[in-house]
């Protein structure tokens, strides 16, 4: 039993003094949330809803500045024998550049991308409903995503 127990001891020993660190974790940075975004491409009023309550606390006083440029597409994905067409995919992309504000100068570029279906709906009115609502959750994945990646920009950058 005290085997055991010493080994136990041993192991989370090894496993706190082996270096690990979170890939995620907070850090105190320059880049990390101080950029001021901008949406330069003209988009549904469900994309425009989703970058705002993504980037809601972006900083307008900051030394850099985040331009995304957001393209939407329908696609079908299911059509049935009389031709209308039963299920749809959208699809968001998304890229991004970071400027430095002071230098006028390109930081960093990527891109980002975000998909949902939906399905129509006896009428109208529902239909449309559901694609707004595709919308939201294919752009509100591929903002999400843009932070990540800037964070992981940063990260390698300061090794």
């Amino acid at each position: 039993m005290i085997k055991k127990i010493i080994s136990f001891y041993v192991i989370v020993l090894f496993l706190i003094q082996c270096g690990f660190q979170p890939i995620y974790s907070e850090k105190n940075s320059i880049i990390e949330n101080d950029y001021e975004t901008v949406l330069i491409s003209d988009n549904s009023i469900a994309v425009k809803e989703a970058f705002n309550s993504v980037f809601k606390n972006a900083s307008k006083q900051s030394n850099y500045r985040l331009k995304l440029n957001i393209i939407e597409q329908d696609l079908p994905i299911v059509t049935n024998s009389d031709g209308t067409i039963a299920k749809y995919r959208i699809d968001i992309s998304i890229s991004f550049t970071l400027f430095d504000k002071l230098n006028d100068k390109e930081v960093f570029s990527d891109y980002s991308k975000g998909f949902a279906q939906y399905e129509t709906q006896t009428n109208n009115y529902d239909t449309e409903q559901k694609r707004e609502e595709a919308k939201k959750i294919a752009t509100t994945n591929s903002l999400q995503l843009i932070p990540i990646k800037i964070q992981n920009f940063q990260s390698r950058a300061d090794e």
